[in-house]
């Protein structure tokens, strides 16, 4: 691939946990001006990232273990390990702040810290591993008695309702996680991966959709991987990357319909809601999409995840290096998606993609950018025919020089009167910072 240019801007520092970070827990999120980060403890801090100050500190009562943020209503939402899922309103961080800076009470802590109680707590449930956005609806993913479970929420307000948050619907179904001599799980130490795909036009007219982490496939895609079914029932598609490999998919309107409904059993004239697309036999760690083949030149030059046409290829990436690349073939009607395996240089830690072509991946030692625009340096891109607009047979990463990278968000910002550039913000071992690309 072309070589990758990047400067690095360090922003902050901010301190490894005790004992070292566990794999899956941090989190760092973009959204305009601001930075999202979770480091592992039992911390989530806001940044400026234009005036390069640190807003706010919230301190949870443990762990937090995934952050998603709901932009229109200026919303976080926190995932407490062994507590729950609290909810916390910027916009009364202000006001906290005026109310700890006037108490008169010493604190080791800067007068930032603000500490979250359980009356923030929306979705108390210990055995909680992760949680997606979509709109107004919060899908969880827990354990409990050997079986995963994921739950449908639906978030009210909380000026109209006296529960901010009430569940409507939930289906189990197992994984088979390896085990050692002990009869231990060997993959217990991480955490399920939730998103969300949905089909172009899903929202409907007039109406916006927008998901945490989540991506628009092309029709082909969407209906070759998730069946004509499920493409004409009109539904976002829930995907989950289990510790143990499984790559599994639940449509949320067939889940927003059912009660409990166990996938493993077989239930007389209904079938499951869950399907297998793929297993990776290594923990889960990311799940995204991208936009493989050139863009027509009347197209807008920015890329989006939720354009009109979409992203035409899954990549779902393992731990210790496994990748799996899926996309509709051009050319005659495929029957199939074209489903391709790549091993990348393990373990990875963390990943990240846009609307492009381009990913990145973090292992200890390095962030490095794969490319699978398998026609991006063709000299005339209208003499190839569609057959051509395959995934490419290999992949050649490309190294950004950054080291000890567990965690990466990739975002587009524009100024006035300039293109959009795309902004890789990443947390470290001790520090935080932004490659620019």
């Amino acid at each position: 691939m072309a070589h990758v240019g990047h400067k690095v801007d360090y922003l902050a520092g901010f301190c490894c946990p005790v004992g070292g970070l566990a794999a899956g827990k941090p989190r760092v999120l973009c959204h305009e001006n601001e930075i999202y980060l979770s480091n592992g403890s039992e911390f989530v801090y806001v940044y400026d990232q234009e005036g390069k100050v640190l807003q706010a500190i919230y301190r949870f009562p443990d762990q937090v273990w995934h952050v998603e943020l709901l932009p229109l209503h200026r919303k976080l939402y926190i995932l407490c390990a062994g507590t729950g899922i609290y909810c916390v309103s910027l916009d009364q961080q202000s006001r906290l702040m005026k109310q700890t800076d006037g108490d008169g009470k010493e604190d080791a802590c800067p007068s930032s810290v603000f500490p979250v109680d359980s009356d923030a707590c929306i979705v108390p449930d210990v055995t909680l591993c992760t949680f997606t956005l979509l709109n107004d609806v919060l899908v969880t993913l827990s354990q409990a008695q050997g079986q995963w479970w994921m739950k449908l929420h639906v978030l009210l307000d909380p000026d109209q309702e006296s529960q901010p948050c009430r569940q409507i619907s939930q289906v189990g179904f197992s994984t088979c996680d390896q085990t050692g001599d002990d009869g231990d799980a060997l993959s217990s130490h991480f955490l399920p991966v939730l998103c969300c795909a949905s089909a172009p036009g899903t929202a409907g007219p007039g109406e916006s959709l927008w998901c945490s982490g989540g991506f628009t496939l092309e029709e082909p895609l969407f209906s070759l991987l998730f069946g004509i079914d499920a493409a004409m029932l009109d539904s976002p598609m829930i995907l989950c990357g289990f510790p143990d490999g499984q790559l599994c998919c639940v449509p949320l309107k067939a889940l927003s319909s059912s009660g409990a409904v166990d996938a493993c059993s077989e239930v007389a004239g209904q079938a499951p809601p869950v399907k297998i697309l793929h297993h990776l036999e290594e923990p889960v760690v990311f799940i995204g999409a991208l936009r493989t083949e050139h863009k027509a030149p009347d197209d807008p030059g920015d890329e989006q995840l939720f354009g009109d046409s979409g992203c035409d290829c899954v990549v779902v990436v393992g731990h210790y290096g496994k990748m799996v690349a899926m996309k509709a073939e051009r050319g005659e009607e495929a029957k199939v998606p074209e489903v391709r395996e790549y091993y990348l240089q393990g373990p990875i830690l963390c990943a990240a993609c846009g609307g492009g072509s381009r990913m990145y991946y973090s292992t200890h030692s390095d962030i490095s950018a794969v490319d699978l625009d398998w026609v991006s340096n063709a000299s005339d891109p209208e003499s190839i025919d569609n057959t051509a607009y395959v995934l490419p047979p290999v992949l050649s990463p490309a190294s950004l020089s950054i080291c000890s990278v567990v965690a990466l968000s990739l975002s587009s910002r524009a100024s006035e009167g300039t293109a959009s550039s795309k902004k890789l913000s990443f947390l470290g071992l001790k520090w935080a910072g932004i490659a620019l690309s």
